[in-house]
């Protein structure tokens, strides 16, 4: 299984706004995601600037001459989809205006789908012709604090997304320490698409992963934060098309999950599950606690 940090504090510094050091919520598109260490590509418009790397090209119908590296989460509304905001595969780009870099890709923007809750955030950037459909960039927050845990059940509910589906994320965390506790959940992903060059049919093939597991995982204190590591299970009987998760070799796939804790006394919690089949990628999970 490919081994992957998602939570590096040498990609993302924290500290206090104005300060020497970045705040979580300023992201740097000139520095690789810390999923996958994949780079961003491409730019997108928001509020009349244009966003990208620095290597990004401006091209005619940009918001503004100048392409802005730094992007500000704080910008952004929380618990807002912003860049698709459907939850199937056929969002338009309802809330970021995003525009193509480079003429390879001509005739196919480049999309940013973000999410931020209160003190976290996953960015995700459509973009073709990486490895593996490397989409989920980042999940960045304001890291809970080690022994800050106060006993009792939490119940998480939120999201899960890719570059275009979308679905639910339940997760359920039982602490009996400060430090200390096991958790356990769900997901599902609605809108997964099988273009129909790949298809079994010749056709568009749409379906969903209607409930996958995530199995159990007692918390570990490290120095990337306080997080859950563990298997994630899809069985045939999770999914709306047992044929087309068999031909995306769903049945083979080995996903796994690795989540963190964000904010005070564990208020949210965001990670990534990754191994899913190569046709889905990478998909972030985060949600708050009720």
């Amino acid at each position: 299984m490919k081994k992957f940090s998602i939570f590096s504090s040498a990609l993302i510094v924290l500290g206090v706004s104005g300060t020497a050091s970045a705040a979580w919520t300023d992201i740097d598109l000139n520095k690789p995601g810390n999923i996958d260490g994949a780079a961003y590509l491409g730019t997108f418009n928001y509020n009349g600037q244009t966003y990208g790397p620095s290597t990004a090209l401006s091209v005619a119908g940009q918001a503004s001459p100048t392409i802005e590296n730094k992007f500000d989460l704080k910008q952004l509304k929380p618990f807002t989809f912003y860049g698709k905001d459907r939850d199937d595969s056929t969002g338009h780009n309802d809330v970021i205006i995003t525009a193509n870099t480079g003429s390879a890709q001509a005739e196919a923007p480049v999309v940013y789908r973000f999410y931020r809750q209160k003190h976290s955030a996953a960015i995700i950037n459509l973009s073709r012709g990486t490895e593996a459909r490397h989409f989920a960039k980042a999940v960045v927050g304001e890291k809970t604090a080690a022994g800050t845990l106060v006993n009792g059940t939490y119940n998480y509910k939120g999201v899960a997304f890719t570059h275009f589906p979308r679905g639910d994320f339940n997760y359920q965390v039982k602490v009996t320490g400060p430090s200390n506790a096991t958790g356990e959940g769900s997901f599902s992903l609605k809108g997964l698409k099988i273009p129909a060059r790949q298809s079994y049919n010749g056709q568009d093939v749409y379906f969903d992963i209607n409930r996958g597991t995530l199995n159990s995982s007692a918390l570990a204190a490290t120095s990337a934060g306080l997080r859950f590591e563990g298997a994630v299970t899809v069985a045939e009987s999770g999914v709306s098309d047992a044929t087309a998760w068999q031909h995306i070799k769903g049945p083979q796939s080995n996903p796994s999950y690795r989540l963190t804790l964000y904010g005070p006394k564990g208020a949210e919690i965001a990670g990534v599950i990754q191994g899913l089949p190569s046709r889905i990628g990478t998909a972030a999970i985060m949600g708050s606690k009720q």
